[in-house]
């Protein structure tokens, strides 16, 4: 009798192992999926600008950079621009006219007056990587008076804009 009980015991624990497995297996793509960036996703913090194109305009530069960034994830059918003001070209008008969104989907502004200005929803928590990653320790967002993008270097940290 105790050997019935063993063995109704061990097959019942390897149909919840295989259980466990199978619900493992139908619930992975689930949980890959999650790790994907939105599909509306067209801004992204760059924590630590490219080493390379020293001798080349800093905006050429770091557009390339976030091209370079966002390519993998998915994202090459937007032209990247880095937030920076060169020469003429002023940063707030490169960057197209809005709506843009994070990593999770969360809108950051609807349009170029919410972006500069205190409505819109540019936190350290919402300024995050092309991987979904949080800013660096330290990392505070910009005050308004360098929203023109100034002041940002392509060194870092400096935000992407997806133009479709």
């Amino acid at each position: 009798m105790r050997t019935a009980r063993n063995g109704r015991r061990a097959r019942a624990r390897r149909r919840v192992g295989t259980g466990v497995a199978l619900w493992a297996v139908a619930f992975a793509p689930a949980q890959l999926a999650a790790q994907n960036p939105s599909p509306d996703m067209n801004f992204f913090l760059v924590a630590t600008g490219p080493t390379f194109g020293a001798n080349q305009p800093a905006q050429q530069v770091a557009d390339a950079h976030c091209t370079t960034l966002a390519y993998p994830a998915g994202l090459a059918h937007l032209t990247w621009r880095a937030y920076l003001t060169e020469g003429s070209q002023v940063a707030r008008n490169r960057i197209g006219t809005g709506p843009w969104y994070n990593y999770y989907g969360v809108p950051i502004a609807e349009n170029l007056a919410q972006l500069h200005s205190d409505d819109n929803n540019l936190w350290t928590e919402s300024a995050v990587t092309v991987a979904g990653e949080a800013a660096p320790a330290g990392f505070t967002i910009p005050p308004g008076s360098q929203l023109d993008g100034g002041d940002f270097t392509r060194a870092g940290p400096f935000f992407c804009f997806g133009v479709a």
